[in-house]
């Protein structure tokens, strides 16, 4: 549970991280699409800005919403001794159904932490995105170019 609280915080963080990223690339843009010139970073700043957004989605879908956790302790009820059963029949049903919550909880935080590892990654390639797409707009102006 405390794995899931770490996570949380984690993923809080990178979201922040990222509506801030998103924010700046997206008042860049709209500045660069108010002034003369410059039409490779005109179109590469959207194309960052829906590069972080597609992230942020992704993100949110994969980490941020709430999912389902499992009760990390036994529910009282489970610990009545039914009829035909012995204390010890009861424990071990109980230590075995605490054993499958354990794992569901631990197999959920490593989506979450595989998920927020790969934005984290993918955030790393921003930069590279903003090249490749001025890089784009270069030769597609030169193809244009050389067409006419």
């Amino acid at each position: 549970m405390e794995d899931m609280e770490k996570l949380q915080a984690a993923t809080d963080t990178t979201l922040n991280f990222l509506y801030v990223f998103i924010s700046a690339v997206f008042s860049a843009s709209v500045r660069m699409y108010l002034e003369d010139g410059y039409a490779a970073i005109k179109i590469s700043l959207p194309v960052l800005c829906i590069y972080l957004t597609a992230l942020a989605i992704y993100l949110v879908l994969s980490c941020g919403l709430a999912r389902s956790v499992e009760a990390p302790a036994n529910e009282p009820k489970k610990l009545k001794i039914p009829d035909g059963y012995t204390s010890e029949q009861i424990q071990n049903f109980e230590l075995d159904n605490l054993q499958v919550r354990i794992e569901k909880n631990r197999d959920r935080n490593a989506r979450t932490a595989n998920n927020l590892n790969f934005v984290r990654v993918m955030l790393c390639f921003s930069p590279i995105i903003f090249l490749l797409a001025i890089l784009a707009v270069w030769f597609f102006r030169g193809l244009c170019s050389a067409g006419a």
